[in-house]
């Protein structure tokens, strides 16, 4: 299997990963993580995740969205999830985090706005 590919548009202060490929241990995890600590020494700590062509999404992939979340979190932004492919909604809503830890958006627009909104209200 093609190891997972991630790649990065930005707009405005908020950073779009696409994420194409498995989301998984040793395969995936590592360069997300990697990815977004970067992003969080950039002073980029708005992200959203697109899982659209995720083609598999196990505990560790998901170990790393919510390690990640956090991460940024603490840096003052946070992590939203933008179309996650049939599969990863089934391991999200399994695991319980789908709508108790990130927000999901069906369009790149939605999860903008959503950030438009945060900081509107926290200037």
């Amino acid at each position: 299997m093609p190891p997972l590919r991630i790649a990065e548009r930005r707009v405005g202060d908020v950073t779009f990963l696409a994420l194409a490929g498995r989301l998984i241990l040793e395969e995936g995890e590592n360069p997300l993580r990697t990815k977004i600590d970067a992003l969080i020494r950039e002073g980029r700590a708005d992200v959203v995740v697109d899982l659209h062509d995720v083609t598999y999404l196990d505990s560790c992939g998901v170990g790393a969205l919510v390690e990640k979340c956090v991460s940024l979190r603490k840096a003052g932004g946070d992590l939203m999830l933008l179309c996650p492919s049939e599969r990863c909604r089934h391991t999200l809503e399994i695991t319980g985090l789908l709508l108790r830890v990130f927000e999901v958006y069906e369009t790149e627009d939605a999860a903008l706005s959503r950030f438009a909104a945060r900081h509107a209200t926290s200037s």
